[in-house]
Parts: C-alpha cells; structure tokens; sequence
C-alpha cells in the first residue's frame, strides 16, 4: 500500500471528543458509552496507540451521572482525559462569558481525571475557535489562567456525519448498508489523512507530527479498529498528544479566523493559499442518501440537539457554519 507520506512514517496522535455523545442524541439499543470505550480500547491496545486524551463534554451526565465511570476506566488503561466544554456549544454562537461559564462547569465534573492527566489540555467544541479575535482572546485567557493548553486537531475525516446512516442501516437490520458503510468509513479515513497531510506538507514544508480525531460514538466502537490498522498499513507511526504538541504546527494557533467546520490543516491552508482536497468529503452525498429512514437524518438527529444546547447558553445556533450538512446551506444530496 502506498504510505501516507513520501518522506517516510507520519506520526498521529490519536483522541478522542465526546465519549458519551450529545443530549438528545442517544445511544441506539445494544450499544452504551461503556461499550464504545471498551470497544475502543481494545483497538488502542491492539494497534499500540499510546496515551489517548478523552476531550469529555460533559452535559450528558446531568441525565446519566452513571457513566462517569467511563473515565475511570478511560484512565485505568493509561489513557487520559481532558476538558471540552459542557454543552458543546461552538464559540461562534455564544458570547465569551457564556462559554467561560461552560468551561467551567466542564472542569467542576472533571476534575478528578483531570488532575491525573500528564498535561490539562482543553478543545474547543467543533475545534471552533470562535467568529471574533477579540471574544477568542478572552478565552484563551481564561484557559491560560487554568492552566489549560488548548490542543486543536489537525486531521479528521468527518466521522460522526457516517453516525446517523450507520444507526439507519442497524434499525433496518441492512447488512449490505453496514458493509457499505465499513468499507467507505476506513477508505475515507485514509484518504483524508492523506489528503490533509499533503496540503500540510505544502504549507510547512515538512511533515509536522498530525492530531488525529475520532468520536465515542457506536460506529467508531464497531470500525475505529480498521482504521487503525489501514493506517499502519500505510505508514503511520502512533504517538502521543504530548509529542505532538511539541510541533510548532500544533502549538502556534492559525493565524485565521473561519467560522466553517475546519482543523487546524484547514485552517493554515486557507492562510497559506493551499487547496485540500475534498473538504467536505464528496462520499458524505452518498452516506445522507444511504438507506432512508424517515426522521434518521443528520438535520433531524443533530439540529435540534444544537438548538437546545445553543438554548442552555442563549446563544445562537448557526446552522451554515457546519457545511458538511446539506440542509444547512439548502442543498440536497
């Protein structure tokens, strides 16, 4: 197989957003938080990947205080947990004092992980630094202040927009779906890194070490795995957070503001003048049309979840900035 870079092993660092998923978007039956950790870390043991940090948002444990538990066996595998907000809420729809509120309620309900991690890293939901210099300013403060270093993602591949076919092919029982969509959700995956790391490898000139993105959702839990090993099969060597964010790449935040659904590679490209291919993924028309369920789609499962979390923090929920919905900017797939 061909290898991801011509220069030789890309290192990622691999973590995980979101273990316990959003409110109002609930685990489907023969599935739970505590059996899409487990599933999880058993493929973080089998293909070697070190010291992944758990970004916890934490609004679901108001209605299942229970799973809380996850992260004590998060930790007890090695593996660490950091902070990600409560209610995940993108900084672009709310005010900075409403955000700095929710962080805070975030680092209440976690800090006795936290204190155990290496390093108290914190991400922004969505990877979403905020519409204005000014209100991401007084974040970052905030942050600093707590000692939190905010850690972006630099590759992802779009894995929750595959959640909601995924749940359609489980409830229809449609195997040759599941297939389907095994298959595109590693191939993806793959091209993905491929794609952002050469548009990084433009803008820097080098490899810089990569932070890789994955979900706690049942689909990661089922094939999260395979995408491990495709990616060992094309050269990626696995390392942790902490070595990545000894990367400039990583450490120096873009100089650019976006309010669309971007990484950190995305965001230096924009800056840099670089094209990355495929940004959205072309197979996300493909996964929207897989399999139609009436009332399984990504504007019914997920809108009115972002509404009601926008609604906790009285901020406004843009549904434009999440471009890889198609309803969002009224296309049909």
């Amino acid at each position: 197989m061909s290898a991801i870079s011509p220069h030789g092993p890309l290192k990622l660092a691999v973590t995980i957003d979101d273990p316990f998923m959003w409110n109002g978007a609930s685990f489907p039956p023969g599935y739970s938080a505590e059996s899409v950790a487990d599933s999880l870390l058993e493929a973080f043991d089998e293909h070697g990947v070190p010291g992944v940090y758990n970004f916890t948002s934490t609004a679901p444990i108001d209605e299942n205080p229970d799973w809380l538990g996850v992260l004590d066996r998060w930790v007890d595998a090695g593996h660490h947990v950091a902070a990600h907000t409560h209610e995940h809420v993108s900084l672009n729809w709310s005010s900075a004092a409403a955000y700095i509120e929710d962080v805070e309620r975030n680092l209440e309900v976690l800090a006795p992980w936290l204190d155990r991690a290496p390093t108290r890293y914190f991400r922004y939901a969505f990877d979403m630094w905020g519409d204005d210099p000014a209100k991401t300013a007084e974040v970052q403060l905030h942050l600093a202040r707590k000692g939190l270093t905010t850690a972006p993602i630099s590759t992802w591949f779009y894995d929750v927009q595959f959640l909601v076919a995924y749940i359609r092919t489980l409830t229809t029982r449609d195997t040759e779906g599941q297939s389907w969509i095994r298959k595109n959700f590693v191939d993806t995956a793959v091209t993905a890194l491929k794609d952002q790391a050469a548009a990084a490898r433009e803008v820097f000139g080098r490899d810089p070490v990569h932070i890789a993105l994955i979900h706690g959702t049942p689909i990661a839990g089922d094939f999260y795995a395979d995408v491990l090993a495709a990616y060992r099969d094309h050269g990626v060597e696995f390392v942790t957070l902490e070595e990545a964010m000894t990367d400039p790449a990583n450490h120096v935040a873009p100089p650019t503001v976006n309010r669309f659904f971007r990484n950190s590679t995305q965001k230096w490209s924009e800056y840099a003048g670089v094209e990355v291919a495929n940004t959205p993924p072309q197979v996300l028309h493909e996964v929207n049309a897989l399999c139609p369920v009436e009332g399984l789609d990504d504007a019914a499962v997920f809108f009115p979840v972002l509404e009601t979390a926008c609604a906790r923090l009285e901020a406004t929920f843009v549904p434009t900035d999440l471009d890889w919905a198609p309803t969002a900017l009224g296309r049909r797939y």
